[in-house]
């Protein structure tokens, strides 16, 4: 029952991205699509977006590798290259890339429930970036839209500076966590699961966090660019409206994870907010659609290399 169901939730994803994308393609039309892509206005920027893809990996790698080493001192920096890539397979598979969890089967002795705990921590330490970034998009997108009212901008302003000073602070201070993990324990049914993850947190010290913190904050500036790159390759547009439109295009995409791959999503969501700067639609989409097949089909296809040492380990 439980295998059927799973097998009807990831069709509907699928139907959810196919559905999504055959809308937007149709409502763009496929030719302008086609024309854009063959003949680019600045192609030179779709080189340098393209580039980007290595320190963008490379950060994605030095995350993970600095976790595994504070709980497993011993792992190589090919076994974490082989588990963060390997997670990328199930990660392309599932909405918001929650099959990400599924590192720990390209693992080999080591206990998995840590490891999820491990992984847990990663996308956390990631979403910050993507919170603070996405706050400040939204917060200038609705100042645009309004037309700049004083009356909205600084409550939205004083908003957005506390929530993101709140994540801030929790992410500088992994001791709260573990406060919190250890007295919840003492109520929680099963607490041994909880325990082994309040022993994760006992290792991960404030510098950690600020290592990881930084390297999440560098890979959120290097995935904009991209985005931005992109965009300048199809129009010429203002640096501001990139910035403001992209931000929020990722937010938006995170907030909503209900496609395989978040196809769709993230397509829509560049439609809608580049529209509103009066970027042509076709640069949205065109530029969104590269963005995943850079940095999601690509390591998605190094991470199928991995696929058989899982299954030998495993």
């Amino acid at each position: 029952m439980k295998r059927k169901f799973s097998i009807l939730l990831l069709l509907a994803k699928i139907a959810i991205a196919c559905f999504t994308m055959g809308f937007l393609v149709k409502k763009i039309h496929f030719h302008e699509i086609r024309s854009a892509f063959q003949n680019p206005e600045n192609p030179l920027f779709l080189v340098f977006a393209v580039f980007l893809v290595l320190p963008n990996l490379f950060l994605q790698w030095f995350r993970w590798h600095t976790l595994m080493r504070r709980l497993y001192p011993g792992t190589s920096p090919s076994e974490s290259a082989v588990s963060l890539f390997g997670g990328m397979v199930g990660g392309f598979v599932t909405p918001g890339r929650i099959g990400e969890f599924s590192r720990p089967l390209f693992l080999k002795n080591v206990d998995r429930f840590q490891v999820l705990g491990l992984v847990l921590i990663d996308k956390l330490y990631a979403f910050i970036p993507i919170l603070v970034g996405g706050l400040a998009g939204v917060v200038s997108f609705l100042s645009y839209a309004f037309r700049y009212n004083v009356f909205l901008v600084w409550p939205l302003s004083f908003a957005a500076v506390c929530l993101s000073g709140l994540a801030l602070l929790w992410a500088f201070n992994p001791a709260w966590t573990r406060n919190f993990l250890y007295h919840l324990s003492v109520v929680f049914p099963t607490r041994e699961k909880l325990r082994k993850f309040i022993g994760i947190m006992d290792v991960f010290t404030k510098r950690d966090a600020c290592l990881l913190l930084a390297a999440s904050f560098l890979l959120y500036a290097v995935y904009i660019s991209q985005f931005c790159l992109l965009a300048f390759a199809f129009q010429p547009i203002p640096w501001t409206t990139a910035l403001t439109a992209t931000t929020c295009t990722l937010f938006a995409k995170t907030l909503i994870p209900f496609s395989i791959g978040d196809l769709g999503i993230r397509e829509g969501a560049a439609v809608f907010f580049f529209l509103r700067f009066h970027v042509d639609k076709v640069t949205a989409f065109n530029s969104s659609l590269l963005l995943f097949a850079i940095n999601i089909v690509f390591p998605t296809l190094l991470g199928l290399l991995f696929l058989p040492k899982m299954a030998i380990k495993n």
